[in-house]
């Protein structure tokens, strides 16, 4: 699975959104390919993003780069299908 670098923010790091795989026992590859979608409609939203991936052992995530852009970050998830919520 891909993991991106997470650059802090000068005031810490931006909202992380959880994406998880459209069945709760996906695997990894599936896992992968919800990270990069999810990547693909943040970025055809306009919302920047600081990274993402998987964390240690937290599940798979991406770091917005404003805190702000969640509420949009999470409709625009939503609307594709994704499954994420803010943590």
């Amino acid at each position: 699975m891909p993991a991106f670098s997470v650059l802090p923010d000068r005031g810490g790091y931006g909202m992380r959104i959880t994406i998880h795989t459209q069945t709760d026992d996906g695997t990894e590859l599936e896992s992968a390919r919800e990270l990069q979608r999810a990547f693909t409609v943040l970025h055809d939203a306009f919302i920047g993003t600081r990274g993402g991936g998987r964390f240690a052992d937290s599940p798979t995530a991406i770091i917005l780069a404003r805190e702000t852009d969640a509420p949009e970050a999470l409709t625009a998830l939503k609307q594709a299908g994704i499954r994420a919520f803010a943590s």
